[in-house]
């Protein structure tokens, strides 16, 4: 029996947006409304529906504290979200969540990061439940509930994704990697110059920037795996040595 790790952060937030309920009073007067446990029913659907897919009642629910070493690295990670509406009762439904399921959450690191940790203790009887791309950086097995894809990582496809990041950068999480540097042109930079850390600086370098920006995006770009939790305490990414 498998054990599913859950980003209950995504989770959380789709079901909270899906249950918002526009209503017009008057024709200038509308209001925006939501139901708590109707969210909390889709929550409840949705782990249910995950645990049948896997054939399994061992699963968490895991979630992000207010705050994580990467604001640490750079004060403006996600900065530009900090303009942007959360939905209604979000706090509220988190709270119930975490009443109801077996959840998980570590003060300094995303749910990202904890669930990268959990799954890479032990590979083979665990699952990563996240409709975020950025789990193709870890060496696990990783099921994208968006896209209905389940994919096994090796370590050397992880680590090749985590280098394409890199010179890419995440405009969604509000830190840049090299200008006009998308998934493609990476590969291509990568498959020219080296899949290596020494080919990403050089990379960096070629557009008039350092080596100490490269391992600020790359430390960014990374979700923690079993080795960078060590007695409770992270240990940031650093580059291979050869």
């Amino acid at each position: 029996m498998k054990t599913l790790f859950l980003d209950g952060d995504m989770l959380a937030y789709r079901a909270a947006f899906s249950n918002e309920v526009e209503t017009k009073w008057e024709d200038a007067v509308w209001t925006l409304h939501t139901d708590v446990n109707a969210s909390l029913a889709y929550c409840d659907d949705f782990i249910e529906s995950m645990c049948k897919k896997f054939s399994t009642e061992d699963y968490f629910v895991v979630f992000s504290p207010k705050t994580n070493f990467r604001y640490d690295l750079f004060p403006a990670y996600k900065g530009n979200r900090k303009n942007k509406r959360k939905p209604l009762a979000l706090t509220e439904l988190i709270k119930q969540m975490r009443k109801r399921h077996t959840f998980m959450m570590q003060d300094g690191m995303e749910a990202d990061d904890l669930i990268g940790i959990m799954c890479t203790q032990d590979p083979k009887n665990t699952v990563a439940l996240s409709g975020d791309k950025d789990f193709a950086t870890l060496p696990i097995t990783w099921y994208n509930f968006l896209r209905d894809e389940l994919t096994t990582l090796t370590k050397e496809e992880a680590d090749k994704n985590h280098l394409i990041q890199t010179l890419m950068g995440d405009a969604t999480d509000g830190y840049q990697g090299l200008k006009g540097v998308g998934p493609k042109t990476a590969v291509k930079l990568l498959d020219k110059h080296g899949w290596d850390w020494e080919s990403i600086v050089k990379i960096y370098e070629s557009k008039d920037m350092t080596e100490e920006d490269a391992l600020l995006t790359a430390r960014l770009a990374y979700i923690l795996r079993k080795e960078n939790f060590k007695n409770g305490k992270i240990i940031l990414w650093q580059p291979p040595t050869k």
